[in-house]
């Protein structure tokens, strides 16, 4: 049944070729078995898979009958030829031996430049240097794109990162973020990638003499799985199949072997060959679980039978001629879909081998990828189309990437993307909702937002760009490098040059190409000028290139030399440019005519490798291909034949790989070729290389040893050719040969050294860090013992209580209630009910008036900033107290997130709040507390009633800080603990995700940007730079241009871009973490900063808003904020809502700016720091009056909810109280002075001094006569009114501070409360004691503010001895009495309040109530405390 071979000439003229699926002529029935047997007989390979047995069929082709098959005429494709005869050829790493610290035992001691490696006088090498240095780098962003040899590696995964590999690296980029994750376990070029079905897990395989297959998460970037040990050369695809357990690979073997490994096991369990020629790729069917494999004249269907893998060709019959298959993809109906060099997609039947269908003509050229979902089936083609098929091939419509390519351009207008006038070949294609991947050969990768039909035309940007590959027509293979790289002299910017004929240009803080200029010709190296205007770029063939940085356009090209420019450099002075060259010359140009040559280094007896310029312009130093190292005065280009005269000599730059401070670069056994190329720092304090392996080192500078240790760094694959730090040293920057890809590495230096911080700034700090212990209700603590079980429950009371015992001198007749408080006090022996009195049968239950909290004055400031915001609604968010208050500016009302003590759960604060962060949406807001254990409480504007999340447990001693990320998921606080503790937590579940240690000093905000992924903590003496995943921080970088001190606070104008508040009052700008831009002394001290992206705003301690550009080189605007009714106008927080800016100060004010015309109008007051002692209410008007710490009275209006008149007293208030008539107001202050004003000025009417301590208490007569004024010192002046307040005597008597006093009714008798509880009587206005208070018990007391007494022996809590209650005031009905107590509780109960009685509690305040006091008709009650608030409560029923 053979068949002979027809005639060649005739096959020739039909452009025909005849020849079975093996490639020997055969027709018709299976192929006979070959009776020699495999020279390894039947036998397992090592890793346990099954071999190959040709004897019993296994591993064969099976052949249906009546296999006539025709090979497709496809041209010659330069690309696929180059994959087809790319091998991948590596040579090995040299072993980098011990440590070395003697220079005569290293390798450049043994070389021709041994004579010039001179150290500078003096010098002395470290006891360190052959050490690790202490700065690290870390992969911040590359630049580039695998897909000249690859396809079908671009894909989203389940988080909707893209993930693609570049150089040896693996990469998820967040497009959300613009930031990348890296897999870096792979030593050589990744050449595939396949996704696991639950897209999270990855598989990619590499190149190399032994290449590894790495299995990973996408999302963690942790390595899962390594498979290695049977493929050669590279592994150029894999396929999970559709369970994921399996993953199919294939080699680049001479048989082009294919391997199926369980991964999760590591196991290979069955292998075979592929073919004899090239298979670029394989893919697993999920609907019927065959492999597929496709490559040179090749398509192959693979099933398992038996533990063997047999593979069976694909019959095109006459649908076709056998074709070189590049792409493979499945059809919804579980057909197979092929893509051929020749641009035709073949379909082949479900579960079969049977070409069942041919789409002709769907692309000009291969079709390299086939990309299928539920509508659509894209193609991608080397004609730069995306076409959009229906599920039956149908065209829908189709993306011309030639034509998108032309429309993205640059600043200038000018193309982003460089393709010379051809078409972009596409290599691979992904869809993902209406997201829509494309990678091309010139590696970038571009996203489409498919929504609509159109939307693809405006809806599009770039992901990555690189430099692409280029032909060797000689050896057929790509063959194009990237060499050249420059980085800008005093911006985040780097140029790379390429055998592309391109330069691109970078910026490091967008991390993206912002420019690209097509020049003639392949570039091998690139330098900036000094000053940043001109780039020079020298040529493969010879000579340069300049080019105008501003306008993109050319200047001048000069070409003295025929081969490769090695090296190219601007002098420092920018005068000259040096020219090296691979003909042995450095030519030497003068920029200022031109670029004229004037002189010629001559002298090396080998191509020039590199060059560097000393820090006067006047020498140059270069290295040659032969190990030489010479020296050169410039302009005159004569040689220095003794090295020894220029050892002092500093150098601008050092990237001489040759040379006295890099020796202990090199590896023990280098050949010289090892490492291309150094940088040092620009500090000086580290050298970075980059070797002819992938590795990129970092070493201390300088290297006087003969090797020394470092730090290596993966990414790269093999060859890494050149690497530049930026201005700065923010970042390095290395290119890869062969890889063409630019990374970015963030460098970390050493710690810097604290400086002294010299500002008031401390002070506050520290002292707000001790009040938080010292004064936190919830840090109290009090000994407690157990006395007992009440229905199994324990029993406890306070240990003083327990050693508390009754007044041994109650007499007779006494007034104490059964169980009274009262009896283990002092006051027992004063207290005796009325005559006759009969106790109601209601009287121990609660009161039927309620309070209502109706508004607040104040605002805490004085240790707090950025806690003031606009909602969304343009209503105003801050705290005061234990409140987070919500104000209304139209109704001029407020609402409160407040805690209510008498429901279960939290609804509240119960101490201070401390911090405030808005949400990104601006409705939701987070408050922190002080506390033992402070809680953060998520709460929404709209309903603050209602908190949305209570997180607690981590943070300790306080929470001085919060913020949310840019997306509002996750929410970032700082704890008061000794190491001022992060914590990040997805506030929605209540998880934390991570902490970590912050500071030994106090940090006082933590911000997260809006625009990137990474959190700013500022403290004392301390800021730092956090990233999230993980949660790592970043010390920032100062140079020379500022200094480490007190950090206040800090906003974002731009991504990567952070304005930094200091205690000394600049402005700090920084590019990443590296200080850019220090605008000294702007304030005093700049206290509150935020930034749009057009403008900076910043407010400081002398009460000045300033406007700045975004550079912080220009105020555009100042303004200085001040007002009659304010007492400082210190800046503590801003906050911004279109053109309203709402400002908050430190002394509890708070404006609002249009920042149109820069007027401002006083929105909201309070005391400033410090506790509000002394309160009194109008005698006939809803009006009442405070004095406190911050040295002012303040004269409030019930019904307008404002202040309405405030006076600096100079001195500290203490107590304050109202003349009957409401004419004037006493006040007592701190020193032990007495002030009266008059109430409706504030003007002075009488000073007088007569105790040195502090006046607690005073109180007008009910018939306006006297004043009684109670002091620290034990002693009550009673002063005449109408006399010029003439003292008319003293009650003398207490032996403690006088706390509260009463006058009766006819204003002849006083009774007196003291700080160790005696309750005395006295006759006024003489101030004789009245000796048996028995006397008294019938006496009509105008007021009651005394807390011991009769009437009032219920409002003391069980086990009290008296300090609970700090104060209490009765209503003018006499039906109720108020109380305030230590613990900033409001109770209200009958009167009188017998002990037992149940009582009302109402939670605001978060420091004991200093005052308590009923509006003269009891439509209010006003309470004050130590957290310099003002409550105004309205009383209800």
């Amino acid at each position: 049944r053979d068949v002979a071979p027809p005639s060649s000439l005739a096959d020739a003229s039909r452009g025909v070729e005849y020849r079975p699926a093996m490639g020997i002529f055969s027709f018709g029935g299976k192929k006979k078995k070959s009776k020699a047997k495999d020279k390894k007989g039947k036998e397992a390979d090592k890793d346990g898979a099954l071999g190959y047995d040709e004897e019993d069929g296994y591993g064969e082709e099976i052949y249906d009958e009546g296999a006539l098959e025709m090979l497709a005429d496809e041209g010659i494709d330069s690309d696929i030829e180059a994959e087809e005869n790319e091998r991948y050829n590596r040579r090995p790493r040299p072993a980098d031996g011990p440590v070395e610290r003697s220079t005569e035992n290293g390798f450049l001691a043994r070389q021709p430049c041994r004579a010039a490696l001179v150290a500078p006088t003096s010098h002395a090498t470290g006891y360190n240097t052959h050490e690790k240095p202490d700065h690290h780098l870390q992969l911040d962003f590359v630049y580039g794109y695998r897909a000249h040899d690859s396809r079908h590696n671009l894909v989203y995964n389940i988080d909707g990162l893209v993930t693609y590999p570049a150089a040896a690296t693996g990469i998820a980029y967040d497009s959300r973020e613009h930031t990348q994750q890296f897999f870096t376990m792979h030593t050589d070029d990744i050449v595939s990638l396949a996704m696991h079905p639950d897209r999270e897990i990855m598989a990619t395989g590499q190149v190399g003499k032994d290449p590894t297959i790495c299995v990973w998460s996408s999302t963690t970037c942790e390595l899962l799985a390594e498979l290695k040990g049977f493929h050669q050369r590279a592994v150029v695809s894999l396929s999970f199949d559709g369970t994921g357990k399996y993953l199919a690979s294939v080699g680049l073997d001479d048989d082009h072997s294919v391997a199926i490994y369980d991964w999760a096991s590591r196991r290979m369990v069955a292998n075979s060959k592929g073919d004899e020629n090239r298979v670029f790729n394989c893919e697993y069917n999920p609907y019927d679980g065959r492999l597929v494999t496709g490559g040179v004249k090749h398509v192959k269907f693979w099933v398992m039978e038996g533990g063997y893998l047999v593979g069976k060709r694909g019959v095109y019959g006459r649908m076709g001629a056998v074709s070189t298959i590049l792409s493979i993809a499945f059809h919804t109906d579980g057909s197979t879909l092929t893509g051929t060099q020749g641009g035709i997609i073949y379909q082949w039947a479900d579960g079969g081998e049977q070409c069942i269908q041919k789409f002709e003509a769907l692309h000009q050229g291969p079709v390299h990828d086939i990309f299928v979902n539920d509508d659509y089936i894209l193609t991608g083609g080397k004609d730069g189309k995306v076409n959009f098929f229906t599920q039956y091939m149908e065209k829908v419509f189709t993306i011309d990437m030639a034509k998108v390519v032309e429309t993205i351009t640059d600043l200038q207008g000018k193309p982003l993307c460089s393709y010379d006038g051809k078409a972009p070949c596409v290599k691979s294609l992904f869809m993902e909702g209406t997201q829509l991947l494309v990678g091309t050969k010139g590696s970038e990768i571009f996203e489409f937002d498919m929504s609509t039909e159109d939307s693809w035309k405006t809806r599009r940007r770039i992901i990555t760009q690189g430099h692409s590959a280029g032909y060797d027509d000689k050896r057929r293979i790509q063959t194009s490098e990237l060499w050249g790289l420059t980085t800008h002299p005093f911006l985040p910017q780097f140029v790379s040059a390429g055998d592309d004929k391109t330069l691109r240009v970078y910026d490091m803080y967008q991390r993206r190409q912002i420019a690209v200029r097509n020049v003639s010709s392949k570039v091998r190296s690139a330098a900036y000028s000094p000053d940043g205007k001109f780039i020079a770029a020298g040529f493969f063939g010879g000579g340069f290139i300049v080019f105008d940085t501003n306008t993109g356009n050319e200047l001048v090209a000069k070409k003295h030399r025929r081969e490769c420019i090695g090296d190219i450099k601007f002098s420092p002075s920018g005068r000259w440019l040096a020219v090296g060259s691979h003909d042995n010359f450095v030519d030497v140009y003068d920029a200022s005519r031109n670029f004229k040559r004037v002189g010629v280094c001559k002298g090396h007896s080998s191509y020039i490798t590199h060059l560097d310029w000393s820090e006067d312009s006047r020498y140059l130093q270069t290295n040659s291909g032969d190990y030489e190292l010479m020296f050169w005065e410039i302009p005159g280009c004569e040689q220095i034949k003794f090295p020894t005269a220029l050892k002092d000599t500093k150098w601008d730059s050092w990237t001489s790989t040759l040379g006295w401070p890099v020796q202990g670069v090199w590896p023990k056994h280098a050949d010289g070729t090892d490492v291309n190329a150094c940088c040092r720092s620009a500090d000086g304090t580290v050298v970075a290389t980059a070797d002819d392996f992938g590795l990129v080192k970092l070493f201390r500078y300088p290297s006087d040893v003969g090797r020394a240790d470092y730090h290596g760094y993966l990414g790269h694959s093999s060859h890494i050719t050149n690497c530049r730090f930026s201005y700065n040293d923010e970042f390095l920057i290395t290119v890869g040969g062969g890889d063409r890809c630019a990374f970015q590495w963030r460098h970390y230096e050493a710690d810097e050294g604290d400086e002294e911080m010299t500002s008031e700034v401390e002070d506050e700090v520290l002292t707000s860090v001790e009040d938080y212990e010292d004064f936190s209700k919830t840090n109290q603590v009090v000994q407690m013992v157990m006395t007992g079980h009440i229905n199994g429950v324990p029993q406890y009371m306070p240990l003083s209580s327990l050693e508390a015992k009754p007044s041994r001198e109650i007499p007779q007749g006494s007034g104490l209630d059964p169980g009274s408080r009262l009896a283990f006090l002092p006051c027992a022996p004063a207290i005796f009910a009325p005559d006759g009195y009969l106790r109601e049968p209601d009287a121990l239950a609660p009161c039927m008036e309620a309070a209502e909290l109706e508004f607040v004055h104040g605002y805490r400031a004085h240790d707090t900033r950025d806690n003031l915001f606009y909602t969304a609604r343009g209503e105003v968010v801050y705290h005061t107290a234990a409140l987070g208050i919500v104000y209304n500016r139209e109704s001029n009302t407020q609402r409160f997130l407040a805690d209510n003590p008498t429901v279960d759960g939290i609804t509240g604060h119960t101490d201070d709040i401390l911090c405030c962060a808005r949400h990104p949406t601006g409705s939701i807001f987070a408050t922190g507390e002080v506390g033992r254990n402070p809680k953060l409480i998520v709460w929404s504007s709209d309903d603050p009633r209602r908190p949305l999340a209570i997180l607690q447990g981590f943070l300790k001693k306080a929470i001085v800080s919060a913020t949310f990320s840019r997306d509002g998921t996750l929410l970032c606080a700082v704890g008061a603990d000794a190491n001022h503790s992060l914590a990040v937590y997805r506030w929605q579940t209540g998880t934390m995700l991570a902490s970590a240690k912050g500071s030994p000093e106090k940090i006082v905000t933590v911000s997260w940007s809006p625009f990137q992924d990474y959190v700013v903590t500022c403290g004392v003496k301390h800021l730092m730079f956090w990233s999230t995943s993980p949660f790592v921080a970043r010390k920032a970088l100062f140079s020379k241009r500022g200094k480490i001190q007190t950090m206040l606070c800090c906003c974002f104008p731009g991504p990567d871009t952070t304005v930094v508040g200091t205690q000394d009052g600049s402005l700090y700008l920084f590019k990443g973490y590296q200080l850019a831009t220090n605008m000294r002394r702007c304030h005093q001290v700049t206290h509150a900063v935020i930034a749009t992206r057009d403008v900076v705003i910043s407010g400081g301690k002398e009460g000045k808003v300033k406007f700045w550009t975004i550079d912080l080189m220009q105020c555009l605007k100042e303004v200085e904020i001040n007002h009659p009714q304010a007492m400082s106008g210190c800046i503590k927080a801003m906050h911004l809502s279109g053109s309203m800016l709402i400002l908050g100060t430190r002394t509890g004010e708070i404006y609002e700016m249009d920042t149109t015309s820069y007027t401002y109008t006083l929105m909201l007051q309070g005391h400033g720091y410090g506790t509000v002692w002394g309160l009194a209410t109008h005698p006939g008007e809803h009006q009442m009056c405070t004095v406190g710490d911050d040295c002012t009275v303040r004269v409030w209006d019930v019904a307008s909810r404002r202040m309405v008149m405030v006076r600096d007293l100079g001195a500290k208030g203490r107590s304050v109280a109202y003349h009957p008539d409401g004419s004037q107001i006493a006040i007592g202050l701190a020193g032990g002075g007495l002030v009266v004003l008059s109430a409706d000025s504030l003007d002075t009417i009488h000073a007088k001094k007569d105790r040195e301590e502090p006046i607690h208490e005073l109180k007008y007569s009910p018939n306006g006569q006297y004043l009684g004024v109670g002091s620290h010192d034990n002693y009550i002046d009673v002063y005449d009114v109408g006399k010029q307040y003439g003292r008319m005597g003293v009650a003398k008597g207490h032996a403690s501070y006088i706390r509260h006093i009463d006058w009766s009714e006819d204003s002849t008798v006083m009774q007196s409360n003291s700080g160790d509880f005696e309750m005395l009587f006295w006759e006024m206005p003489s101030g004789k004691q009245i000796k048996f208070p028995a006397d008294t018990r019938n006496m009509d007391w105008a007021t009651w503010t005394c807390v011991a007494g009769w009437p009032v022996q219920g409002i003391l809590p069980r086990y009290s001895m008296g300090t609970d209650v700090t104060t209490c005031d009765r209503s003018h009905t006499r039906t109720v009495v108020a109380s305030g107590d230590q613990f900033g509780m409001l109770n209200m109960y009958q009167y009188p309040a017998h002990k037992g009685c149940a009582g009302r509690t109402f939670g605001a305040h978060s420091a004991k109530v200093t005052q308590v006091r009923f509006m003269f008709d009891d439509t209010y009650l006003i309470t004050v405390g130590a957290d310099m608030t003002l409550c105004q409560w309205r009383i209800v029923l």
